[in-house]
């Protein structure tokens, strides 16, 4: 039995990390994952590092972080020297004819042991404080069309002439609130949410992708590896759960991002496979806010150029489907300060809100190069050498948001004909 708790965000259990586990944790608690540490690419160039995180203006110490990282080095390198220390013992020991030196030896042999011993407990602090707290936050290289401080706008739709619209505001009167969380839905707003998201899923179906249906739950793990605040989702509360479970359950929704993870997380497809061109509809849920449905994208590619031709080519498939509803809109280059740490560039579709005399961010799509890939182990093979996708996500419509719009600019269910020829095919 499952039970679903409004749990306030004041009352969650602060646990340790549930993507990287050390020994000593992963004697109680079971790893599900083991990412992928790329060390040298993400430390090897101090520079390119502490740019990334000036730009993104991201909390981030460097100093502090390169601290830890030659202490756990230095750790490391004296874990391999005693063992190495231990091997070469027992070569002697086996060498030796002599009772009284194999003796001594062994002595020694049971000292280097305990060393080691020793030196493991210690070192489980020295990863979790570096890895789980540090190197797991640093954020994605950042790509070259990614604006340094200000967004780019890369494509504007203007806004067309309507006639004037009544003093009834639709809003109001089709979407019912009862609550942050609780939404109720009437005349077009219902038919709208109904059709639309199947429409824009069918559309980019028509355009090559694959239709998938995926789960409303996640665990924890997962939402540390898109870095995503645990706060930001409902917390599920399992029958008999050990109070010192790290890997909980989390309601996210089938249209989110997080739910495409958990499918591809340790998955190893074929080269062939790639590149990858998948689309599905279904809930999202956020704490405290109403629910919506979304229409979510992901794709994954080899290499990073195809990556971003791939990237390319689903914004011209947003431009397909906005193009089509009777508003202005516009697409943005996000700025760095305003990526998510997992993402390397992101583009906003922002729909005109003739009432307000503003845009709204109603879709998104980011390039986050092989980032997520070595977070949840997502890899193909050239031969025997391991490689990891370059993977694109987005939400190509959020139906709340656009809904909310579009009934503000007096659009109704008779000026989106294609919602009713949809119907019909």
């Amino acid at each position: 039995m499952l039970k679903l708790p409004f749990v306030l965000r004041g009352n969650r259990r602060c646990l340790s990390s549930a993507l990287y586990l050390t020994g000593d944790k992963a004697r109680e608690q079971f790893a599900v994952l083991v990412p992928y540490l790329d060390f040298n690419h993400k430390l090897g160039n101090l520079e390119r590092l502490k740019r990334n995180i000036r730009l993104r203006k991201y909390p981030l110490d460097c100093d502090n972080l390169i601290q830890q990282w030659e202490l756990y080095r230095d750790v490391e390198r004296r874990k391999k020297e005693i063992e190495q220390y231990r091997v070469d013992l027992q070569k002697r020991i086996q060498q030796s004819s002599s009772k009284e030196e194999q003796q001594q030896l062994k002595s020694r042999a049971v000292l280097a042991r305990d060393d080691l011993k020793m030196l493991k407990e210690q070192s489980y602090k020295v990863a979790d404080a570096f890895i789980a707290n540090s190197f797991l936050s640093i954020p994605n290289d950042l790509h070259e069309r990614t604006p340094e401080e200000v967004a780019k706008c890369i494509y504007e739709k203007p806004v067309p002439p309507r006639a004037a619209t009544s003093n009834v505001d639709p809003v109001q009167e089709q979407l019912e609130e009862f609550g942050p969380a609780c939404l109720y839905m009437t005349g077009d707003a219902a038919w709208i949410d109904l059709r639309l998201p199947m429409y824009c899923s069918e559309l980019f179906r028509r355009n090559k992708c694959i239709l998938f249906c995926n789960p409303d739950f996640v665990r924890s793990f997962l939402v540390e590896a898109a870095m995503v605040s645990k706060e930001s989702l409902f917390l599920v509360q399992e029958e008999d759960e050990p109070v010192d479970k790290v890997n909980l359950l989390h309601l996210c929704g089938g249209g989110s991002l997080l739910s495409f993870l958990g499918y591809f997380t340790k998955l190893s497809v074929f080269p062939s496979a790639l590149p990858l061109r998948l689309v599905a509809s279904g809930k999202r849920y956020h704490f405290e806010s109403a629910q919506s449905n979304e229409v979510q994208l992901f794709g994954a590619h080899t290499t990073a150029q195809g990556a971003v031709e791939l990237f390319d080519e689903m914004v011209q498939i947003y431009q397909q489907f906005y193009d089509q509803l009777p508003v202005g809109y516009r697409i943005v280059q996000v700025a760095a300060p305003d990526l998510r740490p997992t993402e390397s560039m992101r583009v906003d579709i922002e729909l005109f809100d003739g009432r307000n005399q503003r845009h709204v961010k109603v879709a998104e799509l980011g390039y986050y190069t092989d980032f997520l890939s070595k977070r949840i182990a997502f890899i193909y093979h050239e031969g025997k050498v391991q490689r990891f996708p370059h993977v694109i996500a987005g939400t190509a419509m959020s139906s709340l948001e656009l809904i909310k719009l579009l009934l503000g600019n007096g659009i109704t269910m008779q000026d989106l004909p294609m919602l009713s020829t949809f119907e019909n095919e």
